[in-house]
């Protein structure tokens, strides 16, 4: 049986987290449980689409802050690089 890790969370200020390639990557694995709570709650009415109903609002937080620490160009570049799941989902 496979134990729960608890990850600690990082402690690095997000504006120096933001800049590097791990905060891109962070920020693609939010948006994608975002997209996966999003396809929890639409599908109905089990145990999943009210976890994915608490928990997306924390997703949702923590994308917006990763997001708000980049420029204008990484900002661009996340956005692109999200493009694929976007056209996934839709």
């Amino acid at each position: 049986m496979d134990a729960f890790v608890f990850k600690e969370p990082s402690i690095v200020p997000a504006r120096h987290l933001a800049r590097s390639p791990m905060a891109r990557c962070d920020s693609r694995r939010i948006h994608r449980s975002i997209a996966a709570c999003h396809a929890h709650i639409a599908r109905g009415d089990n145990i999943h689409a009210l976890t994915a109903a608490l928990m997306l609002p924390c997703y949702q937080a923590g994308f917006c802050s990763l997001v708000r620490e980049l420029d204008a160009v990484q900002a661009s570049e996340l956005m692109a690089s999200l493009e694929p799941f976007a056209a996934i989902a839709a």
